[in-house]
């Protein structure tokens, strides 16, 4: 018994003692770093790029950023660290500017590992960062564990928001490799301040700490993770302080969205427009169902041939397709050349005529043909119409300038789809402003017209499509306006 008690008594106290060396790993990074502190400012300061022995990298192109390697001094700290955090729980974060799973924030967590990391950026990091680059700090650090998976994705954005004055990414993920994506990714600006093309790739290596100034001009994304068996893990968030008084004021771009009346076209509606939508009965029930819900899809709504006809001809190679942006709101391709080929110009001058209108109000009981008023002047209703071109990586974002005061009407309808799945993105969403709420999915069908009635705080946008989709879809998007509501020929949007 007593040989019993002394081997349970040193059991206890080697399970101490363990416990002990863990609980003594801390967050701390290496002395060399203070050390050079203010190599590191005297570049940043004068706008010097440095590449040093101790594993400092700053460049001043495309906007101020710094890449520190091995970062952490205690790299079994960090798997004990990165344990404590995949044991947390990860919600799926997805809407138009990004899709992975992030933590709560870590001020929430009470564990050992990560209670040091906040202790960590609050006390000492926070510090260095004042010195390295002379931005005045406070003591609120924002953070968060992030988890990409295969297709997850972060798009062009540039950080701003409230006091956010530095944000910062320490990777925990080992031996990743470029060909896995998940790669930080930086823009450079155009004459007026919009991002323009990604300039500089920075790999998610294991115990690097990047971190940047919050600016008008700090566009980055996280490129799309294409690997399936491996998870791009992160802390990352942002150190707060006082807004410089030197605001960055980016000038808008402007947009040009062209407004068209309706025209009289030798077009016959029977000749193309599957003669079941010209059935006043059909159209009855059409517009009962449209009233009740806002928004209808009518399938074969084209005669076969002339479907074929303009899938064909989209494909064809007789125009040039080109980019669409800038990458913080837009990613497509729209016809380079202002002459379209006959074919589809004869789509268009159809979906303008005045017989379409009447056709579209005859389905929407909207008020889409032209109205005398009591001054008697004739009130025009008024369509916008895109062609575009779709592939994996394009995208729509949404912005507040994307809001018309005016209630509209899209007619959508895609060619050459073929299998699209909602999981590779390229679907439509309907969100309501201001609001996680999707109020509609709109899935690329072939030949199938798709009507949805909008009002001033409804937005749409296009779904990042990810790198599972191969080829490519078009879609024309038409957007008709009432006849009480339009009262221009030309409005535009201004990018902010």
């Amino acid at each position: 018994m007593q040989m019993n008690m002394e081997m349970k008594r040193k059991v206890e106290d080697i399970t101490t003692h363990s416990g002990k060396l863990r609980c003594e790993r801390k967050a701390s990074f290496r002395n060399h770093l203070k050390e050079n502190v203010n190599a590191i400012n005297n570049c940043w300061t004068s706008d010097r790029s440095l590449h040093s022995d101790f594993d400092v990298h700053m460049d001043i192109s495309p906007f101020k950023h710094c890449i520190v390697e091995n970062f952490m001094r205690d790299t079994e700290y960090l798997k004990e660290l990165k344990e404590e955090l995949l044991d947390l729980k990860f919600s799926l974060k997805r809407n138009d500017l990004y899709q992975f799973h992030q933590s709560c924030d870590l001020s929430e967590v009470n564990r050992p590992s990560i209670n040091s990391l906040k202790q960590f950026l609050v006390e000492e990091c926070c510090t260095w960062l004042e010195m390295a680059t002379g931005i005045k700090l406070n003591n609120k650090v924002s953070v968060t564990c992030s988890s990409y998976n295969y297709s997850d994705h972060l798009l062009c954005h540039d950080d701003r928001c409230e006091d956010r004055r530095i944000a910062f990414i320490l990777y925990l993920s080992e031996h990743w490799q470029p060909d896995y994506g998940g790669s930080l990714e930086l823009f450079d600006t155009d004459d007026s301040g919009q991002p323009k093309e990604v300039v500089k790739t920075i790999l998610p290596m294991f115990n690097t700490f990047v971190f940047f100034e919050v600016m008008g001009k700090s566009f980055h994304q996280v490129a799309e993770v294409g690997t399936v068996d491996r998870t791009r893990l992160s802390v990352n968030g942002w150190f707060h302080g006082p807004l410089s008084e030197c605001k960055d004021v980016i000038p808008n771009v402007r947009i040009d969205i062209h407004l068209f009346s309706p025209i009289q076209d030798d077009c016959s509606l029977l000749a193309h427009v599957n003669p079941m939508y010209l059935d006043p009965e059909i159209q009855e029930q059409i517009s009962s169902s449209f009233e009740q819900d806002s928004e209808i899809l009518l399938p074969d709504f084209f005669n076969k041939d002339f479907y074929k006809e303009i899938c064909n001809c989209l494909c064809s190679g007789e125009f040039s397709w080109e980019l669409q942006g800038p990458p913080n709101r837009r990613r497509y391709e729209t016809p380079r050349e202002k002459t379209l080929p006959l074919s589809l110009n004869k789509l268009v001058q159809l979906m303008k005529s005045k017989e379409f209108f009447k056709l579209l109000g005859d389905l929407t009981k909207l008020e889409l043909t032209p109205f005398q008023n009591n001054d008697t002047a004739v009130l025009q209703p008024r369509c916008s119409y895109e062609i575009q071109r779709w592939q994996k990586r394009f995208y729509t974002l949404l912005h507040d300038d994307h809001m018309s005061n005016e209630y509209a009407l899209d007619a959508i309808i895609h060619f050459n789809v073929h299998n699209v799945k909602q999981l590779q993105g390229g679907f439509i969403s309907y969100v309501a402003r201001d609001a996680d709420e999707e109020l509609l999915t709109l899935l690329p069908s072939p030949n199938a017209l798709a009507l949805t009635f909008r009002d001033k705080d409804t937005l749409h946008f296009v779904k990042y499509i990810n790198s599972v989709f191969h080829g490519c879809f078009h879609m024309m998007q038409f957007t008709y306006y009432e006849t009480s509501s339009s009262s221009s020929e030309e409005m535009a949007e201004n990018v902010t």
